[in-house]
C-alpha cells in the first residue's frame, strides 16, 4: 500500500480503489485501499493513456463534475474520505472505475501474459468510461460508442447499487473490450460457444484482477487454509450485483466459479451464453485450486514448516497470488493461438495446451496433464491436430522467412492466396487478412519463449435460411464466418494453426442457432433503414437488421440477459 506521507513517484498517480464491492466491504471489512498505479499521462477526468472518464448520465441529461488531478499526483477531495462517505462520492466512483481499468489492462498486457499492446476494436486511442450512464440493472461494453457503460439501481435496502463500484463488474466489462480488440470476429453471432467464451473471458479477467490486490488475497486465505474454499470473495463473482438481482442477501454472487457445469445433455438444450460461460470459468478456477496447495507446500519446503497461524497465512497469501499469476498466464496466453472467428471450446483447449507447451516445454508442475483432466471432466474433447497440415506448412515454407514474407497484411494475403488449398480457403472466397502481429512474451523462470509471428484471416459465405422456423428471417441469407490463425516463431518455424473452414456441420449449427434465437424471443428484427438507436429491441439478447436480403446479427451487451421462454438452473 502506498504511503500517505510521500508524493507518488514520477510516472505514477495515487488513487483509492474498492477491492471488491460495497457488500463485501461491509461484510469482510474489505474497504477501499490506497495504491499508486503506473500512469505516465494522468489528467483530470480522470484521464490516462488507455482510458478516459466522461461521466454523462443519459437519463438525466447531466454531465457530472470530473475528478480533478492535483499537483501532488492524487485526486482532489478523495484522500480524506473513507468508509460510507467515500462510497457515496461520485468523484471516487470515477477514479475507482478508471484506476481499475488502467491497472487491469497493464496486468493483461504484461510480458508474462499477452506480451503485447491491446488494440481497441474502435481503433480509438482510449476507451471511454461512463460511471453513471443511467438507471438500470446492468453494465456493458459497447463497441459502437467505444465505451464501458455502468448503471445504478435500487438495492434490497433501498440504497442505490452502483455497478461502477464493483471491481468484478468493471474488470468483466473491460474483459469484453479487450477480447473485442484482440478478436473482433468473436463479436459476430456465430455460435453459443463463442458467445459463452466472451462471458467466460470477462469473468476470468475479474478473478485475475481481484487477486491483483494483497488485501483480497488476504481475505481468501484467512486462517492459512491448506486448500481453497470453493466459495470465497474471488470465486463469487459480482457479489453485490447478484444479491441485489435475486433479492437474497445470502446469494451474494452473480456467477459462481466453483460450479460443476459441463457440456452434457442439459447444457446442450440451452443457447444462453452466460450458462455456457460457466464451463470454462469452472476450468479456470479448478486450475487455481490445483496450483494453490502445491505452491503453498513448496513454500513450506523452501522456508520452513508452518509453526503458527501468522506464518500459515503468509504462506497461503503468497501461494494464492503466485497461483493466480500462473493460472492467468496459462489461460490467457492461448488467445493468440485461437482462430479469429467462431471459437469453440475444444479449439480453445487445444490452443491453451499448445501455447503452454511452447512457453514451458518441460511441464514441471504437471499443468498440461491437469488441464487435460479438467477439460475432459467438463465434457470438452480435445481435437487432434492433422499431421499432414503441419508437414505441408513446413514444406511450403522451405527456404523462406515467414517474418519477412508475411510481415504486412498485403504480404500475408499473397502468401495465403498461394496456399489456399493448404489452409482450406475456397478460391471464390473474398479473403481478408484481419491481423498480422508479433508477441514478445517471457516466463517467470527467465526462459524466453519464441517470439511469435501471428497471421489471422477471415472470409464469409452466405447461408440461406429457409423454413417457417425462421419466421421473419425466412428466405434471407446469414453469413457463415470462416478463417484461421497461423503462428510461427521468428525464424519461420511453424508452431500452430487453427482453421475454421465451412463445413456441413457448422452450417447446420448456425441455422439451428438462428432458429433458436427467433423462436425463443431472444432476437428482435430491426429495420435497417431506421438508423442507429431505432427501433427499440426491448430485452432481446440479439438484434437483427435485414438489408437487401442479407442479415446482420448484433449481440446486445448485458451482465446477464433475462431468460426468455425457459429456465436454466445453476449447477453448483
Amino acid at each position: 500500500m502506498a504511503s500517505t506521507k510521500r508524493e507518488p513517484s514520477p510516472g505514477k498517480v495515487r488513487v483509492k480503489i474498492l477491492p471488491k464491492d460495497p457488500l463485501v466491504a461491509r461484510r469482510d471489512s474489505l474497504w477501499p485501499i490506497q495504491i499508486d498505479i503506473d500512469c505516465p499521462t494522468p489528467g483530470t477526468g480522470p484521464t490516462g493513456p488507455h482510458s478516459v472518464v466522461v461521466d454523462y448520465n443519459a437519463d438525466l441529461d447531466v454531465l457530472f463534475a470530473p475528478a480533478v488531478l492535483q499537483k501532488n499526483g492524487s485526486y482532489k477531495g478523495i484522500a480524506a474520505l473513507s468508509g460510507e462517505k467515500l462510497l457515496e462520492n461520485f468523484q471516487f466512483h470515477q477514479v475507482n472505475v478508471w484506476a481499475i481499468v488502467e491497472r487491469t489492462l497493464a496486468m493483461i498486457e504484461d510480458e508474462f501474459l499477452l506480451g503485447r499492446t491491446v488494440p481497441w476494436a474502435t481503433q480509438s486511442g482510449r476507451l471511454l468510461l461512463i460511471p453513471h450512464a443511467g438507471y438500470d440493472q446492468n453494465a456493458f461494453y459497447d463497441r459502437a460508442s467505444g465505451a464501458l457503460h455502468f448503471f445504478y439501481f435500487e438495492g434490497m435496502d433501498g440504497k442505490p447499487v452502483y455497478t461502477c463500484l464493483s471491481h468484478d463488474i468493471i474488470a468483466h466489462e473491460l474483459g469484453h473490450a479487450v477480447l473485442d480488440g484482440l478478436k473482433p470476429g468473436y463479436n459476430e453471432v456465430t455460435s453459443r460457444e463463442t458467445a459463452g467464451f466472451h462471458e467466460y473471458f470477462g469473468d476470468a479477467v475479474a478473478m485475475m484482477a481481484s487477486l491483483g490486490t494483497r488485501e483480497t488475497a488476504r481475505v481468501v486465505t484467512r486462517g492459512g487454509p491448506e486448500k481453497l474454499d470453493p466459495m470465497n470473495v474471488v470465486s463469487a463473482i459480482a457479489s453485490e450485483f447478484g444479491a441485489a438481482l435475486r433479492g437474497l442477501p445470502d446469494a451474494a454472487y452473480l456467477r459462481g466459479a466453483w460450479n460443476n457445469r459441463k457440456i452434457d445433455k442439459n447444457l446442450l438444450k440451452t443457447f444462453e451464453e452466460h450458462d455456457w460461460s460457466e464451463v470454462l470459468t469452472g476450468v479456470y478456477y479448478d486450475l487455481l485450486e490445483y496450483l494453490y496447495p502445491r505452491i503453498r507446500k513448496a513454500l513450506e519446503q523452501e522456508n520452513g514448516a508452518v509453526t503458527d497461524t501468522g506464518r500459515a497465512e503468509y504462506y497461503s497469501m503468497k501461494a494464492l497470488i503466485r497461483a493466480a499469476t500462473i493460472t492467468a498466464g496459462v489461460m490467457f496466453r492461448g488467445i493468440d493461438y485461437c482462430p479469429p472467428v467462431d471459437l469453440r471450446y475444444d479449439e480453445y483447449a487445444r490452443a491453451v495446451l499448445r501455447a503452454q507447451e511452447v512457453a514451458y516445454p518441460y511441464d514441471v508442475m504437471g499443468i498440461r496433464k491437469k488441464l487435460r483432466e479438467l477439460f475432459d471432466a467438463r465434457g470438452i474433447a480435445l481435437p487432434t491436430e492433422e499431421a499432414d497440415v503441419r508437414a505441408q506448412v513446413q514444406y511450403a515454407l522451405r527456404g523462406r522467412n515467414i517474418a519477412e514474407e508475411a510481415s504486412t497484411p498485403a504480404d500475408a494475403y499473397r502468401f495465403l492466396d498461394r496456399h489456399r488449398d493448404l489452409f482450406r480457403i475456397p478460391y471464390a472466397a473474398n479473403l481478408s487478412v484481419t491481423s498480422v502481429y508479433r508477441t514478445n512474451k517471457q516466463t517467470k523462470s527467465g526462459y524466453r519463449p519464441p517470439k511469435e509471428h501471428v497471421i489471422e484471416f477471415t472470409w464469409s459465405e452466405d447461408v440461406k435460411l429457409s423454413g417457417a422456423r425462421f419466421h421473419g428471417l425466412n428466405g434471407t441469407f446469414l453469413p457463415l464466418w470462416c478463417g484461421g490463425t497461423l503462428v510461427f516463431d521468428a525464424n519461420g518455424n511453424y508452431l500452430h494453426a487453427a482453421l475454421v473452414p465451412s463445413t456441413p456441420q457448422r452450417i447446420r449449427e448456425l441455422k439451428d442457432y438462428a432458429a433458436y434465437l427467433v423462436q425463443s424471443g431472444n432476437l428482435a428484427i430491426a429495420d435497417a433503414m431506421a438508423g442507429i438507436g431505432a427501433p427499440s429491441i426491448g430485452g432481446a439478447a440479439v438484434s437483427a437488421t435485414v438489408d437487401r436480403g442479407r442479415v446482420c446479427l448484433k449481440r446486445n451487451a448485458a451482465m446477464r440477459h433475462h431468460h426468455s421462454g425457459e429456465q436454466h438452473d445453476r449447477e453448483h
